[in-house]
């Protein structure tokens, strides 16, 4: 009977919770989008429920968890996706998901983004990394195709990271170009990787 009682509270799952947005009379625009993605050549990038997740904060933030970008930003978004698309052919991206894409300016300033966050743009991605970050090759890519593609690399930690396609650009923790991963010497200041306290 406890376990009867304890599935009926149990929260919704993230699946459900986008299943029930969809249901919200979103299913014709998110389909209008997944069309326009396809069209475009950046329809196989990530599951198009990571795609939408607003921010990491919604709860906290009384924000959706989901957001379609407006229209006129669709053009940006495609830019990073096919970049997102071509890194995880990379292998660089395995296990990764998307935790915000699009963001109005509320949630944006809620969630502690930039007055400039490309966030609003409907072109940034943030990343949950399944192991930590390959940096050496994530590095070496940027590299080599950041400054045809625009690629704007951030660190968080060794688990967080930001992509965009808005400039050829990176930074770390603080957000300066100096704690980037990708200037030689750099030391990664993070959490992710220190045990858990018992």
């Amino acid at each position: 009977m406890p376990a009867i009682l304890l599935a009926a509270c149990a929260l919704p799952t993230p699946a459900e919770r986008y299943q029930r947005w969809l249901g919200d009379g979103h299913h014709a625009a998110v389909e209008e989008y997944r069309r326009y993605l396809h069209a475009h050549g950046a329809g196989e990038s990530a599951p198009m429920m990571q795609l939408l997740r607003s921010g990491r904060r919604w709860r906290l933030c009384g924000a959706p968890e989901f957001a379609l970008p407006p229209k006129p930003a669709w053009p940006d978004t495609v830019r990073s996706l096919r970049l997102i698309a071509e890194l995880r052919r990379a292998g660089l991206l395995d296990g990764a998901e998307i935790t915000s894409g699009y963001r109005d300016e509320a949630l944006n300033r809620c969630e502690g983004g930039s007055s400039r966050s490309r966030h609003m743009s409907g072109g940034a991605y943030d990343f949950d990394l399944a192991t930590d970050a390959p940096t050496r090759e994530l590095c070496a890519f940027w590299r080599r195709r950041g400054p045809a593609s625009g690629f704007g690399l951030g660190f968080y930690d060794a688990r967080h990271l930001h992509i965009d396609t808005t400039g050829f650009r990176t930074w770390g923790h603080d957000y300066s170009y100096r704690t980037s991963q990708c200037v030689p010497g750099t030391r990664l200041k993070h959490e992710a990787n220190r045990p858990a306290a018992l």
